[in-house]
């Protein structure tokens, strides 16, 4: 009977010992599967499973930018509208006189729009002045709404208004070296040509001269629009020369004393 209660108490001691070891061997188990293991592993892992498992960058990560150009990290600058372009550049960059298709005729009166439209007879006016000495101004006006292209110089001779035979009427030396557009006579203006008939004030010229006959574009007109402008009778004919047209008589006088070559 006294056996029996010390085998109980010795059971009991042995249950406790091996509970104690259970309980200690399962805290180390936890703990390396939740504690320091964490610590230990690789940051790289977890941005990488969040990545493969989402299909998104880490919220850590910074995105790859896709408008950097040339060096890295430098921005590409952000493209202009080209609606907002072209208002300012319509707006700032032209005015009516070199707009073609405006009201007003204004577009109409430039340079380059004379070079690309020959005056005609019906928008002109012709007139031949006296000038200084034996000169005579060949005077045409641009009487229309838009400018026109003359010939760089009219044509012109000197001979008998009675006579059926024109042939032998005087032509007068002309510059040399002609060349380039036409003269641009914007509408309202003027261009000027002088002529000298006696640029050496010779006596005993050519005689029964008293008509001068003009042509003020020959390349853009027909000769029925030469136009005819008396000279006096006795006056004085000898070498004359012609110049080009010019916006100022004093220029046309310059370019008239530069002739030195046959008017064809």
């Amino acid at each position: 009977m006294r056996i029996r209660p010390n085998h109980r108490a010795l059971l009991a001691a042995g249950t406790a010992v091996l509970a104690l070891s259970l309980t200690a061997c399962n805290g180390d188990d936890q703990a390396a599967a939740t504690g320091g293991g964490s610590a230990d592993k690789p940051a790289a892992s977890t941005s990488g499973s969040a990545s493969a498992g989402t299909g998104t960058p880490a919220s850590n990560e910074k995105p790859a930018d896709t408008t950097t150009t040339g060096a890295p990290g430098t921005s590409k600058a952000p493209q202009k509208s080209s609606g907002g372009t072209s208002a300012g550049s319509g707006t700032s960059g032209g005015s009516g006189s070199t707009t073609s298709g405006g009201g007003g005729g204004s577009a109409n009166n430039t340079e380059a729009y004379a070079w690309k439209h020959a005056c005609a007879m019906t928008q002109l006016s012709v007139n031949v002045r006296p000038g200084s000495g034996s000169q005579r101004i060949i005077e045409v006006s641009n009487k229309g709404t838009s400018a026109c292209g003359l010939d760089l110089l009219p044509t012109v001779d000197l001979g008998d208004s009675n006579s059926a035979d024109q042939s032998r009427n005087v032509r007068p030396l002309v510059p040399s070296g002609l060349g380039g557009p036409d003269h641009a006579l914007l509408a309202g203006k003027k261009a000027y040509a002088v002529i000298d008939l006696n640029p050496g004030g010779k006596a005993g010229s050519a005689k029964g001269i008293n008509e001068m006959n003009v042509l003020v574009s020959p390349s853009h007109m027909a000769n029925a629009d030469t136009r005819n402008f008396p000279i006096a009778s006795g006056t004085q004919v000898s070498g004359p020369k012609l110049g080009l047209y010019r916006d100022s008589v004093a220029d046309a006088v310059s370019s008239m004393k530069q002739a030195d070559t046959p008017q064809q």
